[in-house]
């Protein structure tokens, strides 16, 4: 068998197995709890362009629903939409890093969400929309250069969007730096 001192280490290890079981167990779940609010938007925080979001006041500059014909000549299948969203924001002081890891979305009043269209794709309709006018970058672009204090930069994404959920939606903004909280900015389209 093996000696008295051999047995008591055997004996030690099979009771320490479950300890360091749920231990572990406790430390994953523990990261796993972390990265999930450091990933989501679980607060969300209405703009008031008198109180500063990751350190800018907010607003909503420009919001365009392209796609049935009055607009523009270009209409989509259907009940498809093209949605731009231009937000303005004032920095307040030094954002630094603070706009890291910038995430824009829409969500309508029964909780669906949309993502914005790639930078290429939103690169190509500014320009056919447009071809004289410098296309405004999007979130993650416009986190890589933050504005100087006191002064003023935009963010643009472009949407497909069904055009029934046009009336209730919203823009939602947040940052690595700020989340969970998330900042929503009633766009107050309204069909005709």
């Amino acid at each position: 068998m093996g000696s008295r001192t051999e047995r008591r280490f055997r004996l030690l290890s099979i009771c320490a197995l479950p300890v360091l079981l749920v231990a572990s167990y406790g430390v994953f779940a523990w990261r796993n709890i972390e990265d999930y609010v450091q990933r989501n938007e679980l607060s969300i925080r209405e703009n008031s362009e008198q109180k500063a979001y990751a350190g800018a006041l907010w607003r909503l500059e420009k919001v365009r629903l392209i796609g049935d014909g009055r607009d523009t000549k270009v209409t989509f299948p259907g009940e498809r939409r093209l949605l731009i969203v231009r937000l303005a924001a004032k920095a307040e002081g030094e954002i630094g890093d603070g706009w890291f890891d910038c995430t824009m979305s829409l969500t309508d009043g029964s909780g669906r969400q949309w993502a914005p269209l790639d930078f290429i794709s939103s690169d190509t309709i500014s320009r056919t929309l447009d071809p004289q006018a410098k296309p405004v970058e999007g979130c993650a672009a416009a986190s890589r250069q933050p504005p100087a204090r006191d002064a003023e930069g935009e963010i643009e994404e472009k949407f497909v969007i069904p055009a029934s959920a046009a009336q209730s939606l919203q823009a939602r903004l947040s940052f690595a730096s700020t989340r969970p909280e998330a900042l929503a900015l009633p766009l107050g389209l309204r069909q005709n």
